[in-house]
């Protein structure tokens, strides 16, 4: 009975420690593909997808100038195309576009923070 406990026990932490988690990145890009489709359907407008967006970024990764910089144009960007005033593709071209550069700089900041290798004495 012993041996079985062991066994059942240590096939259950093999278990545990197999278990992949997803990355912060994967989790927004995730969120981010679900916005789009409420966008796309048509329940929410381009504006409120960038603002669930933005709280969402600033959720997983803090809150920080470039960000802040980034969504405040993206938002101002299609109240003028809600407005009529700016075309739609120029703008979700442009807004993808900066997206790309900010996530991209979030993750080489990460790479570069944790590749860090002290000097030897």
């Amino acid at each position: 009975m012993k041996k079985l406990m062991l066994v059942v026990l240590s096939l259950a932490l093999t278990a545990c420690a197999g278990m992949t988690r997803t990355t912060p990145d994967q989790e927004f890009e995730a969120y981010r593909s679900e916005v789009r489709q409420q966008r796309d359907a048509g329940t929410i407008t381009a504006v409120e997808g960038l603002q669930k967006l933005r709280d969402q970024f600033w959720k997983t990764y803090g809150r920080d100038g470039d960000s802040a910089a980034h969504f405040a144009f993206a938002i101002a960007l299609m109240q003028s195309v809600e407005a009529g005033n700016f075309p739609a593709n120029e703008a979700e071209a442009l807004i993808d576009a900066r997206e790309k550069e900010m996530l991209a700089l979030k993750m080489s900041s990460r790479q570069v923070a944790s590749s860090y290798e002290y000097p030897s004495n």
